[in-house]
């Protein structure tokens, strides 16, 4: 069963390409010039439906995991056409959903809200989402080489800090700066993707690296494989008092023996990661994507180790914005909406 769905994995990448070198930098989604419904307008059971969603970094656990989604649903609807773009995350992904780049996108929790009410990194410029599934926790991952003298958010005054773009580096590393008692002219930032914060670590330019993911984090793997880390843990009274705070965050544990030579549990700040789609996606388009991800929990344990957190438990928990007709229908079907 693995194979198979690696294989059907690699073809959906490869078509993915061939699609973005066809359409190039065009906002307009696939299909808007040929005919073909981007699931934005009423559609028939026929049609053939262009589908994108924004998922994360190359390799990361939301691209992998929409990857994977992506050439599921294709097995249950064949007319869907399906693309999943590589980008920074959850702020680039409602964007992309703002400009009509992609018509569906992962956000966590708090990005979700503020982008849906025209707050914070939105202020004066809402976007019309609704939220479509709950999913996996992703998590702080901070990381520093395995001989590194940094072992607390309270060691990093002076130092070189590698942070991800958009809300981790806007948000949350001031508020975790903050909590320790430091401010941002203790510490040197920079602000880049994912690879590239791995690659500053490795390379000696970066001294801490912080990236929020759910695990496993492929490029994070390969660091932890060939440099060696460790992964810092936050103490409980700082994380009790950003989770009081800050109530869509909570604790969250990455296993021992998740990244290479990390052998104990490392206890950090999590919230959730969820599905979310513009409002004026076709009612029968969410009702089927959310279909498909639940009927296909077994494969979806073979497409990442966390892509089935994306189920009928965690779809309405905790949503803080109003969920969309197509997925409420759906749910409402299986009992856990009434």
């Amino acid at each position: 069963m693995k194979k198979v769905v690696f294989l059907h994995l690699m073809m959906l990448l490869l078509t993915g390409g061939i699609i973005l070198s066809a359409t190039g930098c065009s906002n307009q989604p696939v299909g808007t010039n040929s005919g073909e419904n981007t699931g934005t307008s009423a559609v028939s059971s026929g049609d053939k439906v262009t589908i994108r969603f924004g998922g994360g970094p190359s390799a990361s656990a939301n691209y992998t995991t929409f990857a994977g989604i992506g050439n599921l649903i294709t097995q249950d609807h064949p007319n869907y056409l399906i693309n999943t773009e590589i980008s920074t995350g959850s702020q680039e992904n409602i964007r992309m959903i703002q400009n009509g780049t992609v018509q569906f996108g992962v956000a966590m929790t708090d990005v979700e809200e503020a982008a849906a009410n025209g707050t914070r990194e939105f202020e004066g410029s809402s976007v019309d989402i609704k939220h479509v599934m709950g999913g996996y926790t992703t998590m702080l991952h901070m990381f520093v080489p395995e001989n590194s003298d940094i072992n607390s958010i309270a060691d990093l005054k002076g130092k070189k800090l590698a942070v991800s773009k958009g809300a981790m580096a806007q948000y949350y590393m001031p508020i975790l700066l903050e909590t320790y008692g430091l401010g941002k002219n203790d510490v040197t930032i920079t602000e880049t993707a994912l690879q590239d914060i791995c690659d500053a670590v490795n390379d000696g330019n970066a001294d801490f690296g912080v990236h929020i993911t759910p695990f496993i984090s492929s490029p994070i793997a390969d660091l932890s494989a060939t440099k060696g880390i460790k992964l810092l843990s936050m103490d409980d009274e700082y994380m009790d008092q950003i989770i009081s705070q800050y109530p869509y965050f909570y604790k969250s544990t990455i296993p021992a023996g998740t990244y290479t030579g990390v052998d104990k549990d490392t206890v950090v700040l999590g919230t959730r990661n969820n599905l979310v789609c513009a409002s004026s996606v076709d009612e029968e388009v969410v009702y089927n994507v959310v279909k498909s991800i639940i009927e296909h929990q077994e494969e979806l344990q073979d497409v990442h180790p966390q892509a089935n957190q994306f189920n009928k438990e965690n779809a309405v928990e905790g949503a803080l914005i109003d969920i969309h007709p197509g997925a409420a229908k759906y749910y409402k079907e299986i009992g856990i909406m009434k």
